[in-house]
């Protein structure tokens, strides 16, 4: 009688983790001098034969404005920001200081920038009426942005969006707590934004903050990672408001994986929170304004603190969500920041010089004027009278973007990193660093220094 072979021992090769990564902007408002750069820097083809209009190169100026972010949203797999603005083509649409509405081109741009997806539901999803919202909706289809947090129905503004990247399912939903003193309507089944309002507003038609959390907790169960975009918080306050501070947090033990906040047009600090059933949950309380026209005359002054310009600080937030094998729960894992700084300069209001508003990386523009000053301390001296213009300049503008720099990061608390402005490439061969030690994966360096 013969023995039976030995049993192969099959070598387990480790799975491969998922990993898809987000990269969240603030809040992107079209003021009128906004406007005015996309304007001053649109350009147009040839004007066809048929004698109708030129088309326009650049999304009528557009992709000028948010041009210095671009690469970075491109190399996300999902790009987000807070649309604070209806988008209309009403020629007759009403705007001013505090009533806003936005062309078309310009979520063309955003989509053409990177961005995928985008938060509607704010105080100002009103601002052109409700046939503003519905138009608003039809614009960002068309663009090919998916949105969430407003709808033709109650329901359709409550309703998640749910995208596949890579067979990870992802889940966002988005509601305000800020309606500008409207309410929604009594008919369920007319134009709605997803609305949660504060208890001064309690009788305005919305959601209760626990009915808003069941919501959350419904979402969260079809699908395997859920981003909740709330429009939050007290305008120009750096501090996180305690309701929001709660609710946030009921947010993430409902099954959220990150709470990404806008609205105070300021910075205010990011929360790592451990869940109750042992998660690692993020809360970004708001991540100030990305495209703004706020704070344009501010000036660094040395030795003063520089409140002047916080609605200028901005950051672009990575987050990466992993399934480390087949079958195996998404987890959020390595959260990197970007500091940003909203250029802007308008110098005087009589001033007649043209006008540039664009979110620069702060690191990146460190990087570029260190070199040019290096290149200038290395010519012989004496200097000409230009030069010691130019390194006079030079020295302001960097010592500015250092100080705003830190002033960014007075909002991150102990564990997180900053991102390197070297742009991240993915490789699968790359494992993601253990939750908790504050560095960046892949070729992103872990800190970042002027």
């Amino acid at each position: 009688m013969t023995l039976p072979a030995l049993l192969l021992v099959p070598v387990l090769c480790a799975a491969t983790p998922t990993r898809v990564e987000l990269v969240f902007g603030g809040d992107v408002i079209p003021h009128g001098e906004v406007k005015k750069v996309a304007t001053l820097h649109a350009r147009t083809g040839a004007k066809p034969a048929d004698g109708s209009a030129a088309p326009s190169l650049n999304h009528e100026g557009w992709d000028h404005v948010f041009g210095p972010i671009t690469d970075v949203l491109r190399t996300a797999d999902v790009g987000v920001v807070n649309l604070e603005t209806p988008v209309t083509d009403n020629p007759k649409a009403v705007t001013r200081e505090l009533l806003f509405n936005a062309p078309p081109a310009m979520v063309q741009a955003l989509a053409s920038s990177g961005v995928k997806m985008v938060s509607t539901a704010n105080n100002h999803a009103r601002d052109q009426h409700p046939t503003g919202l519905v138009e608003t909706l039809g614009h960002l289809d068309a663009a090919g942005l998916r949105h969430a947090g407003t709808g033709l129905s109650k329901s359709a503004a409550w309703e998640p969006v749910f995208m596949d990247v890579r067979g990870m399912k992802l889940g966002f939903l988005s509601f305000t707590r800020w309606l500008n003193g409207f309410s929604n309507p009594k008919d369920e089944a007319d134009p709605h934004v997803a609305f949660v309002p504060y208890p001064q507003h309690r009788h305005h038609r919305g959601l209760k903050p626990e009915e808003a959390v069941e919501a959350v907790r419904a979402a969260a169960a079809r699908c395997d990672a859920l981003i909740v975009l709330v429009h939050w918080g007290t305008e120009y306050k750096d501090a996180p408001h305690p309701d929001d501070r709660k609710l946030g947090r009921a947010l993430l033990d409902a099954g959220a994986k990150a709470i990404i906040g806008h609205h105070p047009h300021v910075l205010q600090p990011l929360e790592a929170y451990p869940t109750a059933d042992g998660r690692r949950g993020l809360i970004a309380y708001s991540l100030g304004n990305l495209v703004a026209n706020q704070d344009r005359f501010y000036r660094h002054v040395p030795g003063t603190k520089g409140a002047a310009g916080d609605k200028r600080d901005s950051m672009l937030l990575r987050v990466s969500l992993v399934r480390p094998e087949p079958g195996a729960p998404v987890v959020l894992e390595d959260v990197s920041v970007l500091p940003v700084w909203i250029e802007n300069n308008a110098v005087g209001r009589a001033r007649k010089e043209a006008r540039n508003i664009q979110p620069v990386l702060i690191d990146r523009e460190v990087e570029a004027v260190s070199e040019r000053l290096a290149a200038l301390a290395a010519r012989p001296a004496p200097l000409d009278k230009a030069t010691r213009a130019e390194k006079a300049l030079l020295e302001r503008r960097l010592a500015g973007a250092q100080h705003r720099r830190e002033r960014i990061l007075r909002m991150l608390p102990t564990g997180f990193a900053v991102a390197s402005p070297e742009l991240r490439q993915r490789e699968a061969s790359v494992l993601p660093p253990p939750p908790g030690t504050g560095s960046v994966s892949g070729r992103m360096a872990s800190q970042s220094a002027p």
